[in-house]
């Protein structure tokens, strides 16, 4: 297969955006395909404009706009941001999308559907729409998208995407429940809250258009080393006798940021504790202010130290290949997301790294892959009234049980290698894919 793949957030290892993309377009030419990448470069800063001209990672040829955007940005630029890459991907699909048998679109942002859209239309290409970020329900919901006119329009984006994608991937059981119930198919079970209920005997699922293949852990990444754990821990002084909670990633609005503060706060007069935040975004600012009211550390702003090491440290946003060595170093993974029944859907790739290290995850709410967390005895899901104390209990409990946390660890690892594996998913993204092209008998590759 002659693949083009649509996505402004693809990172490689060498940045510090999530490697989705990346790791399946790889395994794809590996298995025998070839893969043309479109992008940015705002999560990945090894990646360069190349006009014209891609440059070859691993395999694929990847085209990079130079259309600018951060994650710090506000509402106004994200979208002129949005529109711009979509510009510049239309333009390359106009001149270019004949040559490729399927054009994968990845949302968010829901804006490259235009330009997945016009290849069907213009060349009759086929396209899988991958629904990452369920726009504009996930923006709703976070109260980012607010004028009623945009909302208009972006529905009206996600129902055209939908109807005329010839297979649409998810990331989560429960996106895939409400994609079908977008669509009025399907037959997702589904709670009074309107998620979507699965049990791990059921994925990967295939309904209708619909698909879910999840976030992965990519094990092989994450080799069970010693000799790293202890050389890390002691560059970070960190004791033996410490446990170290990591948190990564993004922390905006949708992160629930006040919980993460709740649950440094509860345990910052147990010395066994130790705080490790990787990652950025616009809420960063209110987690460092509210650890740096407790004392006047420079380093950190923190007054919790031991041994002169303090107890929380913000690493900021790292690349894969550095976060790796936290990951392994670490003994206890955090998840946190807000509260609004969508986000019980999100399949946060910080979550993967951690089972694939082989750490416990505390989750600040339900999710739907919490049957996989009780089948394989591998993390914490707080549900009640006060959330942030709740984790902390969590956390200072698994801090007390070494033995405890072993077990969850080496569950976890499990979990990573019979569920959730990158190659055996690649595996099956490459089968939709074939399905895809078997049943367009109406396209023919021109030349």
């Amino acid at each position: 297969m002659n693949i083009l793949w649509l996505h402004q957030y693809f990172a490689t290892p060498s940045g510090w955006g999530a490697v989705r993309t990346y790791a399946f377009a790889r395994r794809f030419v590996r298995a025998g395909h070839a893969v043309d990448v479109v992008c940015g470069s705002g999560y990945d800063a090894s990646l360069r404009p190349t006009g014209r001209e891609p440059v070859v990672v691993d395999g694929m040829r990847v085209f990079v706009s130079g259309t600018s955007y951060r994650p710090h940005m506000g509402f106004a630029r994200r979208v002129v941001s949005f529109l711009c890459f979509m510009g510049g991907a239309l333009w390359f699909v106009v001149r270019h999308g004949r040559r490729y048998d399927v054009v994968i679109a990845s949302s968010g942002p829901l804006t490259l559907a235009v330009p997945a859209l016009v290849g069907r239309w213009l060349w009759r290409v086929p396209f899988v729409f991958e629904v990452i970020d369920v726009w504009p329900d996930s923006a709703i919901a976070a109260g980012v998208l607010r004028n009623a006119v945009l909302k208009w329009l972006s529905f009206r984006l996600e129902a055209l995407a939908y109807r005329y994608a010839s297979a649409i991937v998810t990331c989560s059981t429960g996106m895939t429940g409400r994609v079908e119930g977008k669509l009025g198919v399907g037959d997702a079970r589904v709670d009074p809250m309107g998620q979507c209920v699965d049990t791990p005997n059921h994925f990967p699922r295939r309904h209708s258009k619909a698909t879910t293949i999840s976030n992965c852990c990519d094990v092989e990444m994450f080799p069970q080393d010693p000799q790293t754990r202890a050389k890390t821990r002691a560059a970070q002084r960190v004791g033996d006798d410490q446990t170290v909670v990591l948190y990564t990633g993004a922390m905006g609005r949708s992160n629930a940021v006040e919980d993460l503060v709740a649950a440094v706060n509860e345990t910052a007069d147990d010395g066994r504790i130790v705080w490790w935040f990787a990652g950025g975004g616009p809420e960063e600012g209110r987690l460092r202010a509210a650890v740096e009211g407790r004392g006047s550390e420079a380093e950190i702003g923190c007054e919790t130290v031991r041994d002169g090491a303090p107890r929380v440290r913000f690493f900021g946003s790292l690349p894969k290949a550095k976060l790796i060595g936290l990951y392994l170093a670490a003994d206890l993974n955090v998840v946190t997301f807000m509260h609004e029944p969508l986000f019980y859907e999100n399949s946060p790739n910080k979550f993967f790294d951690g089972i694939a290290a082989g750490l416990p995850t505390v989750f600040n709410r339900t999710t739907w892959l919490e049957p996989w967390l009780k089948e394989y005895a591998c993390g914490v899901v707080c549900k009640g009234e006060r959330l942030g104390r709740e984790m902390a209990e969590a956390i200072m409990r698994l801090a007390g049980d070494p033995g405890l946390r072993g077990k969850m660890g080496r569950g976890a690892r499990r979990l990573a290698e019979e569920v959730f594996s990158r190659d055996t998913l690649a595996e099956e993204y490459l089968g939709v894919l074939g399905d895809v092209l078997k049943s367009e008998n109406s396209h023919v590759r021109k030349p």
